[in-house]
């Protein structure tokens, strides 16, 4: 049961860890490539609803914002945390447009 809530899973693993790189990189287009090739790795609902929420807000970075605004309007909520950060991210993506 631990394992569950400290990161069993193999996609949040590598996910963060690109989403750590693509920090200090700035480069949204690798970074969107490599994301892409995560989703075979995805699991459960939580997991598809945090690769796409960073999917919107790569391609918002990539400035490709009807696509972004597609994508998060598609996200149902999860939990407050997450529901705060998808809130966030439609901000920017609605603004934008």
């Amino acid at each position: 049961m631990l394992q569950r809530l400290f990161g069993g899973s193999k996609f949040l693993k590598k996910m963060n860890t690109l989403m750590e790189l693509y920090a200090v990189s700035h480069n949204a287009e690798s970074a969107y490539k490599e994301l892409a090739a995560l989703e075979p790795l995805i699991r459960t609902q939580g997991e598809m609803a945090w690769f796409n929420l960073n999917k919107a807000a790569l391609l918002y970075d990539l400035k490709r914002f009807e696509l972004a605004a597609d994508i998060i309007r598609e996200i149902r909520p999860l939990n407050p945390e997450f529901d705060a950060r998808c809130a966030e991210v439609k901000t920017k993506i609605m603004n934008a447009l």
